[in-house]
């Protein structure tokens, strides 16, 4: 007959072993999350460092940038900051600059003027860092196109690509799009 002592010492190495097994597949779990944190911290900041970009060299453009007509009217809120957050848009009007937009409004329309040619709504969720695959995040993307369209920012074709309305990117274009004339986009 075993010694009680000896059962139970069998007993505890077999509940070290276990205990080991189940401390390397949590340090390996541990590792995986380490790993995909730092990943989504790398994006985070490219995604932050990209928007900065952006906003400097917007910054720069308009600096730099003469005025149609020696002055700019500029239709923005009291505040300067353009269109509110979650409202719509302002009307495109002669002088106006994407200054006037905010936020995704801002994002999508300089998506739109970067593109090399028409954009499609998942397109314009992936140039604004939106995940595409979500269908959601796409609606959201196309419906802030649709407000532009409306307001005269954007043009849709047929196909239900976005291009630049003639107005911003012509001679009244905003500093930002100014460069970017397309073939046809009224040069009066």
């Amino acid at each position: 007959m075993p010694s009680v002592l000896g059962l139970m010492e069998r007993r505890e190495a077999r509940a070290r072993q276990d205990l080991e097994s189940w401390t390397e597949v949590l340090e390996q779990a541990q590792a995986e999350v380490n790993a995909a944190q730092e990943r989504v911290d790398r994006a985070r900041v490219g995604r932050e460092e990209l928007v900065l970009v952006l906003a400097e060299e917007s910054a720069v453009s308009r600096s730099a940038a003469v005025p149609f007509g020696g002055e700019v009217t500029a239709a923005v809120a009291s505040n300067g900051s353009g269109a509110e957050h979650g409202g719509q848009p302002p009307v495109w009007q002669p002088g106006m600059g994407e200054e006037v937009l905010s936020g995704l409004y801002r994002e999508v329309f300089a998506a739109v003027v970067a593109a090399s040619g028409p954009v499609s709504g998942v397109e314009l969720t992936r140039a604004v860092g939106r995940d595409a695959d979500i269908k959601n995040e796409v609606e959201k993307i196309r419906h802030r196109a649709y407000a532009l369209e409306k307001r005269g920012w954007l043009a849709r074709a047929k196909n239900g690509r976005f291009t630049p309305a003639p107005g911003p990117v012509g001679r009244d274009a905003s500093p930002a799009s100014a460069g970017r004339r397309r073939p046809g986009a009224g040069t009066a």
